[in-house]
């Protein structure tokens, strides 16, 4: 690996750490612990969304689509021969990201959730760089990212396979290129909230980085994602009987359920059970080597890395 940087580069004075995963897995919540350190800091200021890097630089494609729908676009994955048709990239992005840190610290800490897929890209522009990696079960993380969603790929429902599909997509090509990194920590958001100490003794040792100061999770919800597997489990039947009944008890209140609410309850009771016939036929296996099971959401097995098999761009059958 030649990489693109040269020994006088301003940001060999600093340890670079990228973080990526897909949207609610967790990613925010591992760069605020870093971030709390006093000895680094993360991007401020910027005035994007979540102050995340990929927003503020023109050297690589940033926010290519939907948050349900991203990994799929051709730009999304990069590799080291992306860096080399660019020479001037570590440059420019350090140009557009230094202001937004504290150059005093040693640790700088950038999060975007498509890093997910450009860890080689990154790596061959600031070889010395170090890489966490968050992930969060596919149902769950499709589930708690569906707000954000397209109305025919996940938002109310109808399409929710697509959202998993993109999951695994995403964490396909991750498994690949894992394979090429060599300063990498995967955590998985479930041994997150199960275990922080240990967790987050692993995030300080592989930084080199005291995190006992601001740095710990002080109280977890580690039931978060049990209303997630509750809604999987029983297709949304139990809450869509409590939200019709606060709807009818305050029709016309401000304290009335949003339509778009009851309209996902309603579709859910409706899909939720055909897709999750759909989701393991047509991804489950593919799922389980990534460490997951369809049928036990809060659980995940130690990350390690294998090859995974290419991921085909088009619709998982009955996805629509």
């Amino acid at each position: 690996m030649s990489g693109t940087s040269t020994s006088g580069a301003p940001w060999n004075d600093h340890r670079l750490v990228f973080i990526g995963g897909l949207h609610r897995s967790g990613t925010a919540l591992v760069a605020r612990i870093i971030g709390s350190s006093p000895d680094a800091s993360g991007l401020t200021g910027t005035g994007t969304s979540m102050d995340e890097g990929q927003h503020i630089q023109d050297a690589y494609p940033g926010a290519l689509g939907n948050t349900s729908q991203w990994s799929f676009h051709p730009q999304a994955h990069l590799t080291e021969e992306d860096a080399r048709r660019t020479p001037d990239a570590a440059e420019r992005i350090w140009q557009s990201w230094s202001p937004y840190w504290d150059l005093d610290r040693t640790v700088l800490v950038e999060k975007s959730a498509p890093n997910l897929t450009k860890t080689r890209y990154l790596q061959e522009l600031f070889p010395k760089a170090r890489f966490v990696v968050v992930t969060r079960h596919p149902v769950v993380q499709a589930l708690a990212v569906r707000k954000w969603a397209t109305r025919t790929h996940g938002r109310f429902t109808y399409g929710f396979p697509r959202l998993v599909e993109h999951w695994v997509h995403a964490h396909d090509v991750f498994a690949q290129d894992a394979l090429h990194i060599e300063n990498l920590l995967v955590l998985r958001y479930e041994h997150l909230m199960r275990e922080p100490v240990r967790e987050l003794d692993r995030l300080a040792r592989f930084l080199d980085l005291d995190l006992a100061e601001g740095g710990r999770i002080r109280a977890l919800d580690t039931d978060r994602s049990s209303r997630y597997a509750e809604l999987w489990e029983t297709g949304g039947r139990g809450r869509l009987a409590g939200r019709v009944r606060h709807h009818l008890a305050h029709i016309g209140s401000r304290r009335g359920t949003p339509r778009g609410d009851l309209v996902r309850d309603v579709t859910d009771v409706a899909l939720l059970p055909r897709y999750r016939s759909v989701v393991s036929e047509h991804l489950g296996e593919r799922i389980r080597a990534h460490g997951y099971d369809l049928d036990v959401l809060d659980r995940a097995a130690p990350w390690a890395p294998a090859p995974v098999g290419p991921a085909p761009l088009g619709p998982t059958a009955g996805a629509r």
